[in-house]
């Protein structure tokens, strides 16, 4: 009788990306989902809203509307909102799986550990992109309905997705260098972003709000001073900062001392 041909070994060790991606975003999501921390996501997100309510309830005592939006987005939205909840969402998971072992249990398995940063980071950062550019659309529609004057809150919307995909990478990067994250990530958000940007210019170079403000400049009508970084340079400097959170999270998690990693 002749002998039967084996079959194929099935190819352990194998890693679907897009299937793994889901897995690690969706427990991104367990970690991070605490009511707590969402009510302090939506307290941010209703905030601007809330000052384009008092805006639109006063009627023409309010004032023009087009200083209102740029006044409210750069201070509300781009120097408060965003970067609050991306340090929320960035530092949450990272920290909450460092302390129950999850992290430890994931980078034993066969997803590059360039991956896993990668996915929490999709996860922070279109979480934080999607919500914040929702608020904004939201609050111009309370505030001018469906006008948007000079291009404002179109231009807006496209610059918070930006600046929360840009907050998420560097605050995941933060997560993953000290276990002060969140510490961390509130004081440079209070003074390197919010009173030393405004102070010194060379700072607004390496400032995302500043960046931000440069992405939405072209898409204003009759904005743009030529002061500070251009759209072109703020592109870069996203890419910049991306890249080096996957390439030095890649490298952290190989490192076996798991317990620097948190907030």
């Amino acid at each position: 009788m002749p002998p039967v041909a084996a079959s194929a070994a099935p190819p352990f060790g194998r890693v679907s990306f897009p299937r793994t991606a889901l897995v690690l975003m969706r427990l991104a999501w367990a970690r991070t989902g605490s009511p707590l921390l969402m009510l302090g996501v939506v307290a941010l997100l209703c905030l601007p809203v809330l000052f384009a309510l008092m805006f639109a309830s006063r009627g023409a005592l309010s004032g023009d509307p087009i200083d209102f939006l740029l006044a409210r987005y750069d201070t509300i939205v781009a120097g408060l909102a965003t970067p609050l909840i991306a340090l929320l969402l960035g530092t949450s998971a990272f920290s909450a799986e460092a302390d129950d072992g999850t992290l430890l249990y994931l980078v034993t398995t066969t997803t590059p550990r360039w991956w896993i940063v990668m996915a929490r980071l999709l996860f922070a950062s279109l979480l934080t992109g999607v919500l914040t550019s929702l608020s904004v659309f939201a609050s111009g529609f309370v505030a001018v309905g469906l006008s948007d004057p000079e291009g404002i809150v179109t231009a807006y919307t496209v610059a918070v997705f930006y600046g929360g995909v840009t907050y998420a990478a560097l605050f995941t990067m933060l997560a993953l260098l000290t276990r002060r994250s969140l510490v961390v990530g509130l004081l440079y958000v209070l003074f390197w972003e919010g009173a030393l940007s405004d102070t010194f210019q060379a700072i607004r170079y390496l400032s995302v709000r500043q960046w931000m403000n440069a992405v939405a400049e072209p898409m204003i009508a009759g904005a743009g001073d030529g002061v500070g970084p251009s759209a072109t340079y703020a592109l870069v400097g996203a890419a910049v900062v991306v890249a080096l959170t996957v390439y030095v999270g890649g490298r952290r998690l190989h490192e076996p001392r798991m317990g620097r990693i948190g907030s």
